[in-house]
């Protein structure tokens, strides 16, 4: 069976290959471009006995 001339492995492959090209496009556009953080920072401070200062 063909998809637009070519074997359907092939075409599966072609598929898979733009779909993830596109969800690594938006990841590069949401985290590097815009700095969109889906998480909230709850960075918590350690004292200062357990960091190591003496």
């Amino acid at each position: 069976m063909d998809v637009l001339g070519l074997p359907l492995e092939m075409a599966a492959v072609f598929v898979a290959t733009v779909l993830a090209g596109s969800i690594g496009f938006a990841h590069y556009v949401l985290v590097y471009v815009l700095g969109v953080n889906p998480f909230e920072s709850k960075t918590l401070e350690r004292p200062s006995s357990e960091r190591g200062a003496k």
